[in-house]
């Protein structure tokens, strides 16, 4: 709904508020949309137990008391708000405050409860567009492993899981912080899955794997 609001003490008009959710896949929605407009945004969230956490789309950067390493998964949020900006309007924190890619990493993770995300299409098929830079956020050696297939070629998350090891909720929820970091190409009509009962000899996956390692200084 539409109402007029206030984001760090300043009036704000036209902002959207949204009512109070568990978890964080309610505002991880929020945040997708608003990567997918041209327009930038500031975006408060309000938390239980928590100062407010304050996000300057404009610079990709995040403000809030709550570390990462402590990220609250069962957070009860009891207000997302939004406001249009633009480059003339001031920082909505400190600058160069915290990047966001960290956030949304967690964000990602810790939405949807293992199932899809709702933008991502079913039967879609992923490939990292880019690396992401490890050093922003917290990554387990399953979750680097996966990545490193997801550099190699398209893959739906159960041909991901099937080739990790891992269960399948474990790497959709990879996938939904990867999408929502925005460094997956999506592919729905790639034509030749990737053959999951005959995967590569596991010499050369370690190789690509210590590969990946050894670029990223892990």
């Amino acid at each position: 709904m539409t109402t007029d609001s206030q984001i760090d003490g300043d009036t704000v008009s036209d902002s959207a508020v949204f009512p109070i959710a568990m978890g964080w896949t309610q505002s991880a929605i929020a945040v997708n949309s608003i990567l997918q407009l041209s327009i930038p945004f500031f975006l408060k969230m309000e938390m239980e137990s928590h100062e407010p956490l304050l996000i300057d789309f404009r610079y990709h950067a995040f403000s809030w008391s709550t570390p990462l390493d402590q990220f609250p998964v069962d957070a009860i949020h009891v207000g997302l708000q939004t406001q249009p900006s633009d480059m003339s309007m001031p920082p909505l924190f400190e600058l160069p405050g915290q990047n966001l890619d960290g956030l949304l990493w967690l964000m990602g993770i810790n939405s949807f409860d293992g199932a899809p995300a709702s933008w991502l299409e079913p039967g879609g098929r992923y490939k990292l567009s880019r690396w992401p830079n490890l050093t922003q956020h917290s990554h387990n050696m399953r979750q680097m492993h996966m990545m490193a297939m997801l550099g190699n070629a398209h893959l739906s998350v159960s041909e991901l899981a099937t080739m990790a090891g891992v269960e399948e909720h474990e790497a959709q929820r990879l996938i939904n912080a990867l999408s929502l970091m925005r460094i997956l190409v999506h592919d729905v009509e790639v034509a030749a899955p990737i053959a999951v009962s005959d995967p590569e000899p596991i010499e050369e996956r370690q190789s690509l794997f210590s590969r990946l390692r050894a670029r990223l200084g892990r």
